[in-house]
């Protein structure tokens, strides 16, 4: 499982991310807890907390191949 700050990582990089406040579903008491992009907010993400379309691991292994280039 990815920590919270991959999963704020993960929604910047996704191209698929789409905010839950986007969705019909979402009522205005909930709008308040979208406060950043990470795949909790994402409509793709599951009540058990994976993405229906399984981007975390691959956008994950991105990221770390990218920090590796750097160093």
């Amino acid at each position: 499982m990815a920590s919270k700050d991959q999963l704020r990582k993960i929604a910047i990089y996704c191209d698929k991310y789409k905010c839950k406040i986007h969705d019909e579903e979402v009522s205005l008491k909930n709008i308040s807890d979208v406060e950043y992009e990470s795949c909790t907010n994402c409509v793709h993400f599951t009540k058990e907390h994976t993405c229906d379309l399984d981007l975390i691991d691959k956008i994950l292994s991105s990221l770390a191949m990218e920090l590796d280039l750097k160093s």
